[in-house]
């Protein structure tokens, strides 16, 4: 059952990379600027993954602190 689902990751993965492709090629769209665009994308998941891990911490240290 896992290799149904890894297939179906691999397959979202190259459809949603052809789908950038298919816009920049017929938008005419500057490479560069999509790539400044996906390290931006990047760095804000980043930060709200961090913010995600902060909360957790934070979340776990009160539920000891009251035991």
């Amino acid at each position: 059952m896992a290799k149904k689902s890894r297939r179906s990751f691999i397959t979202s993965v190259l459809a949603c990379a052809a789908f950038v492709a298919a816009a920049i090629w017929s938008w005419d769209l500057p490479v560069e600027d999509v790539a400044s665009y996906l390290v931006l994308l990047l760095v804000i998941l980043a930060v709200i993954i961090a913010a995600a891990f902060g909360f957790g911490a934070l979340l776990s240290w009160l539920r000891r602190r009251k035991k």
